[in-house]
């Protein structure tokens, strides 16, 4: 059965970032988007993971973008939605590790939360009441919700989210959502995709009054007791393109987990001669695509280095 990641509707729901084309040989989709520059199209997996079948043909999908004219595909691969890492390396010109997710693992056992964690937990059960929710009932109040988050933190491009997005969301097969309340209304919310026993953090917000009352704690709380027919919960990775251990939100997100694992940065030049001529001037530290980068002697603002 098709991972919801893969589905051409999930797909057409990013539309501000691409245009969905189909990978058959891949059971999935890719974003196609303009070359910088505007010459060409290159593509990218969908956010924020691309699933792709354990037996997938990968060197067919290629075969697929390459006829497309694509000059260059990259796209990150959860460490369980995606064939071995032998067939990776063999057929992409990139396949590293990206960086870590942190999962909630039941096959480990029960989680017990160190005192941070219990103290911030027991602070905002006496102050929210967190539920499950059907995202539909409550779209207007999650869109506001995921709104004021992203201007908070200035958030641009893929982040800015349509409001075409969140109603596929809400029709997503595999959405579970979990919310905290006050008398303001939805003060958090947490929004999991699942598919075959594993659930996939997908956005999370907080209004001002959920930060002081701590209620994200309380949301993901509720998901690990209520997500019962996922052995595994993956409340993916920090901010940014790295593991800083010092990250708040690292931080936050570790202590819900009791282990961790790589998530895979995998990028394919399909047009040589393209990729090269759009790549001069951009430095070469390893960033995929070059071209997406930052110009040379500038901070890089783009894929990690390879």
């Amino acid at each position: 059965m098709t991972h919801p990641y893969a589905s051409r509707a999930y797909a057409e729901s990013l539309a501000h970032v691409g245009a969905a084309l189909a990978v058959p040989a891949w059971d999935g989709q890719v974003l196609v988007r303009p070359t910088p520059d505007g010459s060409g199209c290159d593509a990218m997996g969908p956010y924020p993971l691309t699933a792709i079948p354990r037996d997938a043909d990968l060197a067919g999908g290629l075969e697929t973008l390459g006829a497309a004219g694509l000059v260059s595909v990259v796209l990150v691969a959860d460490d369980r939605l995606r064939p071995s890492l032998e067939s990776l390396d063999e057929a992409f010109d990139v396949a590293r590790p990206f960086k870590s997710h942190f999962l909630h693992d039941r096959s480990l056992g029960p989680l017990a939360y160190a005192k941070h964690h219990r103290y911030e937990l027991k602070r905002a059960v006496a102050r929210v009441e967190a539920r499950e929710i059907v995202l539909a009932d409550h779209l207007p109040a999650w869109t506001a919700l995921y709104g004021e988050l992203a201007g908070r933190h200035g958030l641009v491009g893929l982040h800015v989210f349509p409001a075409a997005h969140h109603e596929a969301l809400a029709r997503l097969p595999g959405l579970r959502a979990f919310g905290a309340f006050t008398d303001s209304g939805l003060v958090s919310a947490h929004l999991f995709v699942t598919h075959d026993g594993y659930a996939v953090s997908h956005l999370a917000a907080s209004a001002p009054e959920g930060y002081a009352t701590g209620a994200a704690y309380a949301v993901n709380d509720l998901a690990i007791a209520a997500l019962t027919d996922c052995e595994t919960i993956n409340f993916g990775g920090g901010a940014g393109f790295g593991d800083d251990p010092n990250d708040g939100l690292v931080r936050f997100k570790r202590g819900f987990s009791n282990r961790t694992a790589p998530a895979f940065l995998c990028g394919k030049v399909l047009d040589p001669a393209a990729y090269e001529m759009l790549s001069r001037g951009f430095a070469r530290t390893g960033f995929f695509p070059a071209y997406r980068g930052a110009p040379a002697q500038e901070p890089a603002d783009g894929l990690p280095p390879a």
